[in-house]
Parts: structure tokens; C-alpha cells; sequence
């Protein structure tokens, strides 16, 4: 199975890069963009600083002065061709920007705890879907096209294979649910090893240094829990298969799909309430089921465990049990707090429209 999820994710990936780089990595019209006028650009934690002059407006100091701070040089002048590399190297630079922002949220908050941080958001997008991937940096390029192969897995092993077995009972989807998560998740624990070996990021969610631990733990808590229930006898089924539901299928499929739509142009500049509904759907289903259905699956987990099996193995299961918790109530509080800065930003907005 980790072979196939090599084969299968990578070749997901290279499709989703090339719908990326066919459909959405068009030029910017150069009336759609703008370069700042100082360098470099303002770049605080939260929300986007725009570019302050229009391209078409920019004179041919502020055009030179801004290409050659990108390394460009010769780049003055009226000419077409020159305005439009100026308005796709300006795009590049808006999305190193929001690049820049969003590592260092991610490094401060998971690395050095810091509180009351800034989310960071992405700009409005200048040409939409057409031209998002453009404004977009090469590492939150990986980012977004590894949130697709993960809710691609999600999917699968977290909501179709656990469904068919709740729906038909056949054992057959039972078990390719397990297997599978196991052979994924070998896979992703082994890139994280070998993204410490390599000192450079080979991980599957192309996440934060500061993620992977996190990541590691997770992972091995995921493998061990899910080859109890292959080598456990008696282990209850349609329990397992709400576990994976619950921690896969209806809960962390929506959390990247989240992610996905923070580095599009459904984001939270560009369409706010789409992003709020998002929130809110996503939010609700970390309540109830990583908070309410959880805590029965816990309960009924541990009972059958206590009647069944032997104490180290009653002891394990309460570890792996606690673990998953706290993942949870930390799942639950990241979203809470996400819901609460999109709803406080768009308040934000409607304040300053009104002034």
C-alpha cells in the first residue's frame, strides 16, 4: 500500500501542478497591477500591505528603482513587453511577501508559542483564478499542492473506505481502509525522517521545520492505533471505521480543503463570507466530532478494550487515546480562533467602508 500511495499521490500532484500552471499562472493585465513605492515593502504580521502605486501610473524612476531591488535591471520605459514583466515580477513579489508572513506565523506559533500572533492573510488577488498561481510563492505553491494530495488521501481512507464498510458491512473495505492509512502513513512518517536527515523539507504536507514533530508524533500515533485494530481480534468495526471518520474523513478533509481555499482566490480578501461559511461548517463538524462523538468513541473504545484484552494493552490504548485528545482540543481551539478572526475581519471591513 505505501507503494501505491507513492504512485498515486505523486501522480496527483503532477496533475494538480499542471491544471496550476495551465489554467491559473497567466500573465497580470498590467491595469490590474501595482508596485510599491517603498522598498522593501512593509510586510507586518496580519493582514496584506497593498502595492500604493498602479502600474500605469508608476513613472520610470519607481519602475527601475523596483526592478532592480528584484535584480532586474534595464526594465524602464513604456514599452508593452517591459510593463508586463514588471506587473508579473511585482505579482512574484506580493507572493514572497505573503510567503514570508505566513512561515513565520507558522515558526512563531508552533516553535515559540508565542501569543495573541497576527494570522496571516493573503492579499486580494489581482486577475482572480486566472492569475492566482502567479501571485503565488514557490513554497505556498507546495504547500497548496500538498493540501490537495492530502485531502485526496483524507478522502479515501478517512470518508469513501470507512463509509462502504458502514453502509455494506463487507470486511474487504474494512481492512483496505487500515492497510491503506498504514501504507500512507509509513510513507509521509518516512519523508519527515528523512526531511531531518536531509535538512531540507521532502515532507508530504510541506509544512514548517516547527510542524514536523508535531507531524511525527501524530503519524506514529496514527499507525500504531490503526494496526491494533488489523492485529486485535475482536476489535469492534464500525467503531474503528467512525475513528477514521472522525479524525480523517469529517474532520481534518475539511481543515486542508481550508487551507486550500487560504491560498485561492476564495480566500479571506477575496471572498469573505465564502471563507466564513467555510469556517463555520468546519468548525462545527471539530465540535462535534472531535469533542462530543469523540469522547463516546473514547468511551466505548476503552470499555471493550478492559473486557477484552490485557492490561498493558488497556494501558496503551488510554496513551494513544490521550494523545489523539490533546491533538484534538488544540485542532478545536486553532479553528475556534480562526473563525473568530474571520468574523472580526470582516467587521474590520464594514467599519472602514462606513468611516
Amino acid at each position: 500500500m505505501t507503494v501505491a500511495w507513492i504512485v498515486l499521490l505523486s501522480a496527483i500532484e503532477k496533475i494538480s501542478s499542471a491544471i496550476a500552471t495551465i489554467f491559473w499562472s497567466h500573465s497580470i493585465p498590467i491595469d490590474k497591477a501595482s508596485i510599491p513605492s517603498k522598498l522593501p515593502h512593509p510586510n507586518p504580521p496580519g493582514s496584506a500591505v497593498p502595492f500604493d502605486v498602479p502600474l500605469q501610473k508608476a513613472t520610470e524612476e519607481q519602475i527601475e528603482a523596483f526592478m532592480a531591488f528584484r535584480g532586474i535591471t534595464s526594465a524602464g520605459g513604456g514599452d508593452g513587453k517591459m510593463l508586463q514583466l514588471v506587473a508579473d515580477e511585482a505579482a512574484g513579489y506580493k507572493g514572497l511577501l505573503y510567503q514570508e508572513r505566513t512561515m513565520k506565523w507558522i515558526d512563531d506559533h508552533f516553535r515559540l508559542r508565542e501569543p495573541n500572533l497576527k494570522y496571516p492573510y493573503v492579499g486580494r488577488h489581482w486577475n482572480g483564478w486566472r492569475s492566482f498561481y502567479t501571485e503565488t510563492g514557490p513554497h505556498i505553491r507546495k504547500m497548496f499542492l500538498a493540501s490537495i494530495t492530502v485531502t485526496f488521501e483524507h478522502t479515501i481512507n478517512g470518508l469513501l473506505l470507512p463509509m462502504l464498510y458502514l453502509i455494506t458491512h463487507d470486511d474487504i473495505y474494512f481492512n483496505l481502509a487500515l492497510y491503506s492509512e498504514v501504507g500512507y502513513m509509513i510513507y509521509a512518517t518516512s519523508l519527515i525522517l528523512a526531511s531531518y536527515v536531509l535538512k531540507r523539507d521532502v515532507t508530504v504536507e510541506q509544512m514548517h521545520e516547527a510542524v514536523w514533530i508535531l507531524l511525527l508524533i501524530h503519524h506514529l500515533a496514527s499507525i500504531s492505533i490503526c494496526v491494533a485494530c488489523i492485529i486485535i481480534e475482536g476489535v469492534p468495526k464500525e467503531l474503528a471505521c467512525w475513528g477514521l471518520l472522525v479524525l480523517l474523513g469529517l474532520t481534518s478533509t475539511l481543515h486542508y480543503v481550508g487551507q486550500i481555499l487560504d491560498f485561492s482566490p476564495l480566500a479571506q480578501s477575496n471572498a469573505p463570507y465564502t471563507r466564513l461559511y467555510n469556517h463555520l461548517f468546519c468548525l462545527a463538524s471539530q465540535i462535534v466530532f472531535r469533542c462530543i462523538y469523540w469522547t463516546r468513541i473514547c468511551y466505548l473504545a476503552l470499555v471493550h478494550c478492559w473486557e477484552t484484552q490485557e492490561l498493558g494493552t488497556t494501558v496503551a490504548l488510554v496513551s494513544v487515546m490521550v494523545l489523539f485528545t490533546l491533538f484534538n482540543v488544540d485542532f478545536v481551539k486553532f479553528h475556534v480562533k480562526a473563525t473568530q478572526g474571520c468574523w472580526g475581519k470582516i467587521q474590520q471591513e464594514k467599519l472602514a467602508k462606513d468611516i
